[in-house]
């Protein structure tokens, strides 16, 4: 079995609606940066907006992140520098998790808490709106992966059917495919209809990948997730990324 795949593939996959009602079964693999660290750095440049707080008066370090511009020549820049206003977020961070992480923004994604020595990222964003990120540690033993869907009902709907089976006749009735757990590899727990929070094992990881999906079905449809896997050395910090994704997402 592959450990590695490359993210070129994933985000070929995940910004195009897939055209035909193949149901593609899941596998737990590590992702890879397709672009080199010059391309990265080139299309991925971090900006320094200040600081954010939060609802106990704790601050991290705010950046804002450029990815490539899908429609035009240059990069999309979607932050501005902080103001009191719009820099503060109703969360309670803990005091002592604060100084080990920093928030970012990714274009079509939002905002997310990450490790604060993490500086490798490879962010795109599509044409329809779509949004997909990779952000890695140092030595790239680590990862935080993001999508999001836009409206674009194809893009989301058959990696939705993958955390909520309840999608997948109707994904493949539009002839959208979608995905089954088939040997039972995610562990998946719903607090709310709209709303997954998952586990699974990496071959050959030390840690699982914890992760969270949401779907929104309201006349226009729209799937976004994230999956983390972190190391032991930074297992503390999985529920306050996870849980910041969820409240801000």
């Amino acid at each position: 079995m592959k450990l590695f795949c490359s993210i070129s593939t994933i985000l070929l996959l995940l910004s195009t609606a897939i055209t035909h009602a193949e149901v593609s079964h899941f596998e737990p693999i590590f992702p890879q940066f397709s672009n080199t660290i010059k391309q990265r750095q080139a299309m991925n440049q971090t900006y320094a907006l200040g600081e954010v707080s939060f609802s106990n008066d704790v601050r991290v370090p705010f950046y804002g992140v450029t990815a490539p511009n899908p429609v035009d020549d240059g990069l999309l820049k979607d932050f501005k520098s902080c103001t009191a206003k719009s820099c503060h977020f109703d969360f309670k961070l803990d005091a002592n998790l604060a100084k080990q992480l920093k928030l970012v923004r990714l274009p079509e994604i939002g905002a997310l808490l990450v490790p604060k020595d993490w500086q490798d990222i490879e962010a795109n964003a599509g044409a329809n709106g779509t949004g997909s990120a990779l952000l890695m540690s140092t030595n790239q033993k680590q990862a935080i992966e993001l999508y999001d869907s836009s409206v674009c009902v194809g893009c989301g709907m058959p990696y939705a059917t993958l955390y909520f089976p309840n999608l997948l006749k109707q994904s493949i009735e539009n002839e959208f495919g979608g995905y089954k757990d088939t040997q039972k590899l995610i562990h998946v727990v719903h607090p709310s209809k709209y709303v997954a929070f998952f586990s699974y094992q990496i071959p050959k990881l030390n840690n699982k990948t914890h992760g969270v999906a949401k779907y929104r079905d309201d006349g226009d449809f729209n799937f976004r997730e994230i999956k983390v896997t972190l190391d032991k050395s930074q297992q503390h910090l999985v529920g306050p990324i996870l849980n910041f994704y969820h409240f801000t997402h």
